[in-house]
């Protein structure tokens, strides 16, 4: 791994791409097999694949469209940290949309996410 700038956007930027396309396979491959990922603002936290994995099948049966961009990231080379702000949008199999704001702090192992915490407004997917 390189610890670089681009090293980490491209990997934070990959993570957002499985999830628009509602891949779970490819979200869940770039987690540690014990990472966390918690939603501080829904009172949510998520351990290990499986219940990364069981989450986004869940938001998958639920999400028609999403996209995740207008990313500003901030990187911490040194200690494997990222926080980006990014603009997240869906709609719903049922028609609903939601536009909302959302804050991820991230923490990488090597190429992989270890932790990531995310602040959103709005209605959350990932409960």
């Amino acid at each position: 791994m390189t610890n670089s700038r681009q090293n980490f956007v491209t990997l934070i930027e990959s993570y957002y791409m499985a999830v628009d396309r509602l891949d779970t396979e490819a979200i869940v491959s770039h987690f540690t097999a014990d990472a966390v990922m918690a939603i501080p603002s829904g009172d949510v936290c998520h351990e290990g694949h499986e219940a990364i994995r069981a989450t986004y099948v869940r938001r998958a049966s639920e999400v028609d469209e999403s996209f995740h961009g207008d990313f500003t990231h901030v990187v911490d080379t040194d200690n494997g940290r990222v926080a980006t702000r990014l603009a997240a949008r869906r709609k719903t199999k049922d028609g609903r949309s939601f536009d909302m704001d959302c804050i991820a702090m991230f923490t990488f192992d090597g190429d992989l996410i270890k932790n990531i915490a995310i602040w959103m407004s709005g209605e959350n997917s990932l409960k």
